[in-house]
């Protein structure tokens, strides 16, 4: 009733405010009824409706009389209460005892407050004496191909109000009447046809009394789905106290979520039952072997099946033997332990005989063993004990234990790579630091990495600015050229025991390392700018010589804390410990810590009472050592040319049918290990029960392999025959990128590399590269919704032109928001289509509640899941261009008319999840559409105005036109569906206006994550592609650095030995040098892959190892292999040449067009030499 009543209020005050447009009452009573449905109860109501009434001014009055009923009881005659005959909609009871059928005529007046004006409307209720029966077809089902073969519909709930005999008629709206055992039968069995797809059955009962007859559906979603495989493993024969299960070859083919259920049909102890592996606990009374019946039974939400398994359990059960728990010495607190096998049991409670075997094979047969240190001047020695245990009927049982003797230790340093071009140095490094433990704790306890960097071969790092002193003045250490650590995020999440991040939170740091060590205030921890894996070096000069060490860093051991709590007033405390959360395993550090200068000489000793410990670093490198390299920056050879790394389609071609967009990134470690080959990149990731089928994004991982062609054929292949697969390797194999599935065999590419997505690869082919998910995968709250692209579509479906796009992406703009986490787990990898309509009635449309009643509301578009091509369903709470409140009018809320800006939720996105179609709410979208403020506010309606037809008006958030009939004054915009007149014409003269024609479409693509299956070519060989050099650098581009050459050079001279540099050579020359007069000095070969600089100790001879060289001007020829043309210089729009000083080809592109060639071997300049 309150509806009712919001639904009378809103039509009043829409009757007051458009008055002025009538001069007479106007009566509806509805139209007629025929009805047949009572129920035979006192609360089996029928309403009628007047609420088309209107009258010119104040409120519309009511009065209601049945004409021809007769007495006053509502069970033999229509009756009208007289308490309701004066309201808009009354209502009367189904006169459940009426002699006969009856058509009763309803009369309707209407009249004015001052009763000036009146009139009458009447219509017909046709009244059956017989009611009609009821059927209920019962609750639609879900049901599978896989197991549910035959489907039991029933109708039994079905009645008949009098209490008459009912029967029945089953039929099938899709034909298959046949297949029904009983159609004439309340309940009855329907055989499905075979289906090889999603089908829908739809069945209708329909239900006969003496005279009248009444008909309900049911549906049936009759899933293509099989039913799961339960496997329970071997039958088992054991003498083990405590064992486990096994689920683990049970699959579903659909790859559904299965659900386990173990059960003993014999008594046996079983826990955990709803797990994959259960815990079995054998009895301990057992007299003789017995044999019992354990059986599993998988579920995937459709079908189950179920398989048993035998377990014999020996009458003896084995004694259980434990040596503890991995020991970790300090070998600074002690060089001993005791192992004890105290905790190793006989489930029988016998005797128990003990042996522990040590690493040398002696026995010490006791329940107790001393271990001692036999190497304590190393830093870490572990020994591996056996234990031995055995019961007086000599079951044996072992278990092992390692003892490990150590202090702490620094991170493995990581191999380091470095790339030289002109002006700069690319350093980086790969991630096998951070696979670490420390060798005490073993904690996985890597923070970061530091880069430093060395101009005499690694002597020094840096120079006096950036030397470290502790408070004595001592030489300790150098500031690093650059550093990289765990970001916060990163630090706090990192797990405790495993690199990889497998691990509950509660084994994570929990806390944030950065600043300054406590220990080693000198020395920062970091600055949490998150890992980084490579540095480009720009302070660098072409020819000089660079070292570049990377170590790599812990995180240290945190100080404990004491807690005091005051006991009682007298000022007694208690102390307790405080362990960080990063030391779970409350390590402590020595007693005293010893310090060190850079050089190794001891500085002093320091008492530690809160017993933590400075960080450790991996030492700097030393020629040979993975982590040092030297590097000589200079130009690339002139013939041979490397892909823009911004253009990664050049090298990482994205494959038709991708789905994810996210980041590719490539660098170049180590230029002599590219490989020029064609590589197939390829995504494999996991379906997640609760994803849409077809978007497999978790644990992605990138494989990649060598290729013949672009058809992806690959180099080498594994071949595996499914005779000895069974179908959970089967299938694994299937899905591994580029198989082939064969009739007897698959065939798998051999992988070069596999690697995570989000993470930078280890060195391929020269290479190091990174699939980077632009979305997160994992969120534990709703990220915003990022867009890739918007992309707008004229009516006739071709792309709008740059300024059309311009003008509708500035004026109309979507913004997406997820609903819940859920919805985003959900991997909405897909595209979505807006098509917009000039008219609301158009698009689509919803039945809406709103402050003003019920009602339909219109949006005058429709939108589309591209992926799926079905058209989402759309909602709105309709609270105006604010989303603020449903009375927020002023702003279009509680108006039925979707306002611009008003939110939109798009409720019914059909999607496949799990094997059913689920009508989902993903997202939330607001159309904002760019009103200019200045415009709005002239264009505000105002009631006083007389507008004509075509004028455009702002009125509560939305833009109106007044369309054919003429504005009259006062008259303000309504919802273009309300029917002013009941004629059927929409008589209120304002139409919503929009920023569009119709017929647009707008596509909006979300970023997406990677897909299983989304793909990348890469052809290596356009790493250091021979491009010939007139494409690229012209001849004139070559020099002699320094020119001339005064006294000494920069590049690492030694008294001995000087140098000068030839630079942007191409692969293969020859340079000889001559006199100013032609005396032959030397000739030298340069045959580089990639370099372009060639190096002259200015001695003459042609091994460079006579005399050196006069001062004077000296001639340089360089011969190419062979005779082409070349580009040899530039020239200017007067056709004077330019010299390459003024058009560098890569740094000067104003005379690219206009290159001098000419058809040559040799190319020949001049330098100096000045003492």
């Amino acid at each position: 009733m309150r509806n009712r009543s919001s639904l009378i209020l809103h039509f009043v005050v829409f009757l007051v405010a458009i008055g002025t447009v009538y001069g007479q009452c106007s009566a509806d009573a509805g139209d007629d009824l025929s009805i047949c449905d009572g129920d035979g109860s006192s609360s089996n109501y029928t309403y009628l409706d007047g609420s088309g009434s209107v009258v010119p001014e104040g409120d519309v009055n009511y009065e209601w009389t049945v004409l021809n009923g007769e007495g006053d009881d509502w069970e033999t005659t229509l009756l009208i209460s007289n308490s309701e005959s004066d309201e808009m909609d009354p209502r009367f009871k189904y006169p459940k005892e009426l002699a006969a059928d009856t058509e009763f005529f309803v009369q309707l007046r209407v009249y004015d407050d001052s009763d000036s004006c009146e009139a009458f409307d009447t219509i017909s209720v046709f009244i059956a004496s017989n009611m009609c029966p009821r059927a209920d077809a019962g609750e639609d089902q879900v049901l599978s191909n896989g197991c549910n073969f035959i489907a039991t519909l029933d109708g039994s709930d079905s009645e008949d109000p009098q209490g008459e005999e009912i029967t029945y008629l089953w039929s099938s709206i899709d034909g298959y009447d046949e297949n029904f055992a009983s159609p004439t039968s309340s309940s009855t069995d329907f055989e499905f046809p075979a289906t090889d797809s999603d089908k829908i059955f739809s069945f209708v009962l329909t239900v006969f009394d003496s005279e009248q007859s009444i008909s309900d559906t049911v549906s049936i979603n009759y899933l293509d789905n099989d039913a799961p495989v339960a496997d329970a493993g071997v039958d088992v024969i054991t003498c083990d106290y405590e064992f486990n299960l096994s689920a683990a070859q049970s699959y579903d083919v659909n790859w559904n979520t299965l659900t386990y259920n173990w059960s003993s049909l014999d008594g046996l102890n079983l826990s955990s039952t709803n797990t994959k592996s259960p815990l079995v606990t054998s009895p301990t009374d057992l007299t003789e072997s017995t044999e019992y019946r354990v059986v599993l039974t998988v579920d995937d939400g459709f079908c189950s099946s179920s398989d048993t398994l035998i377990i014999i359990i020996e009458s003896n059960l084995c004694p259980v033997a434990n040596a503890g728990s991995t020991k970790r010495i300090p070998k600074y607190q002690s060089l001993s332990t005791v192992l004890d096998a105290a905790e190793s049991f006989d489930p029988d409670g016998n005797y128990l005989e003990y042996n522990w075997i040590a690493p040398d094979g002696s026995v010490a047969q006791s329940s107790t063993i001393t271990v001692v240190d036999q190497s304590p001047s190393e830093r870490y020695t572990k020994y591996e004990y056996v234990l031995q245990v055995m019961d007086s009927e000599n079951a044996i049982s072992v278990d092992t234990v390692d003892v490990i003797f150590s202090y702490f230790s620094a991170p493995e340093s990581p191999n380091i790579y470095a790339v030289a071009s002109h002006g700069q140095v690319l350093v980086s490094w790969d991630a096998s630091s951070e696979a670490s433990y420390d060798s005490l704790s073993g904690y996985s306890d890597f923070e970061g990495y530091k880069l430093y960097r060395s101009i005499d071969g690694g002597l020094t790092w840096g120079g006096e600015d950036d030397k470290l002193y502790n408070f004595n003045g001592d030489f300790v250490g150098w500031i690093p050229y650059a550093q990289f650590d765990f970001s916060m995020e990163e630090d706090y999440n990192h797990c405790i025991y495993d690199h990889n991040g497998d691990c509950e939170f509660e084994n994570t740091r929990r806390t944030f390392v950065n600043g300054l060590d406590p220990y080693r205030p000198r020395f920062s921890l970091g600055g949490d700018t998150g890992l980084e894996y490579s540095y480009i070096d720009s302070n660098v000069i072409d020819g000089v010589e660079y070292t570049y060490t990377v170590t790599a860093y812990d995180m240290g051991l945190p100080k404990f804390d004491i807690s005091f709590t005051e006991i009682d007033s007298s000022g007694l405390f208690s102390a307790d410990t405080v362990w960080p959360l990063s030391n779970p395993s409350n390590f402590i550090g020595p007693e005293f810590i010893d310090f060190f200068g850079d050089d190794g000489s001891f500085l002093r000793r320091d008492s530690n009472p809160y017993r933590g410990f400075p960080f450790l670093e991996s030492k700097k490198g030393d020629v040979g050592d993975k982590n040092f390299i030297t590097v000589v920056p200079g130009y690339t050879a002139l013939d041979v040319a490397f892909p823009d790394e911004d253009d990664i389609e050049a090298l990482f071609t994205s494959q038709m049918g991708n789905i994810g967009t996210g980041e590719r990134s490539y660098f170049i470690v180590d230029r002599t290990k590219i490989e020029q080959d064609l590589v197939k990149y390829e995504i494999q990731a996991v379906q997640s029960p609760s994803a849409v089928e077809g978007m497999a994004c978790e644990n992605p991982l990138v494989y990649g392999y060598s290729i013949l062609d672009s058809a992806g054929v690959p180099v080498a292949t594994n071949t595996y025959y499914k005779e000895n697969l069974n179908f959970i390797q089967a299938d694994s194999i299937s899905k591994l990128p580029g198989a082939i599935d064969e009739l007897d065999y698959y065939v798998v590419p051999q992988y070069e590399i596999i690697t995570p997505v989000d993470k930078w690869s280890d060195q391929f082919k020269g290479i190091r590269f990174k699939m980077k998910n632009k979305i997160p995968l994992n969120v534990s709250s709703v990220p915003p919704v990022t867009l890739d692209e918007l992309v707008w579509y004229f009516e006739d479906g071709s792309l709008m032109d740059s300024t059309s796009q311009f003008f509708y992406s500035f004026s109309i703009y979507p913004i997406l928001s997820y609903t819940n986490v859920s919805s985003y787990l959900r991997r909405l990898n897909f595209d979505y289509k807006i098509e917009f309509f000039p008219n609301p009635e158009d698009g689509s449309k919803v039945s809406i509640t709103n402050a003003s009643g019920t009602g339909d509301m219109y949006f005058p578009f429709k939108i589309t899941n591209m992926w799926t091509g079905k058209e989402v369903g759309l909602k709105s709470n309709d609270y105006g261009s604010n989303n603020s409140s449903p009375i927020d009018y002023n702003n279009g809320a509680s108006d039925f008319v979707w306002t611009p800006g008003e939110e939109i939720f798009l409720i019914k996105d059909s999607l496949r999840i799990s094997g059913a179609w689920l009508e989902a709410y993903n997202y939330n979208l607001n159309l904002q559409i760019l009103i200019d403020n200045d415009w709005k506010n002239r264009k505000a309606f105002d009631p006083n105005k007389d507008y004509n037809q075509g004028d455009t008006i702002v009125y509560q958030g939305s833009v109106w036109y007044a369309s054919s009939l003429p504005a009259n004054y006062g008259i303000a915009p309504q919802s273009v569906f309300m029917d002013m007149e009941d004629d059927g014409e929409r008589n209120n003269p304002w139409r919503p206006a929009y920023s569009w024609v119709g017929g647009e479409q707008l596509i909006i693509k979300p970023s997406k994550l990677f897909v299983d299956g989304d793909s990348w070519l890469s052809d290596m060989s356009k790493l250091g592609e021979n491009v010939g050099i007139s494409d690229t650098l012209c001849l004139d581009s070559i020099k002699v650095v320094p020119n001339p050459y005064k006294a000494s050079s920069r590049f690492n001279e030694t008294r001995d030995l000087r140098r000068i540099r030839f630079t942007n050579l191409p692969t293969q020359a020859q340079i000889s040098i001559f006199t100013i007069t032609g005396e032959h000095v030397t000739t030298f070969d340069h045959n580089e892959i990639y370099d372009g600089n060639a190096w002259w100790n200015l001695r003459t001879g042609n091994s460079q190892n006579g005399p050196e060289i006069a001062p004077g001007l000296y001639i340089y020829a360089i011969e190419f292999p062979n005779e082409q043309e070349y580009c040899i210089d530039t020239y200017d729009d007067s056709g004077d040449v330019q010299g390459s000083l003024k058009n560098d080809y890569f740094t000067n592109s104003k005379y690219d067009n206009k290159k001098l060639k000419k058809k040559t071997k040799f190319h020949i300049g001049k330098f100096a030499v000045i003492r």
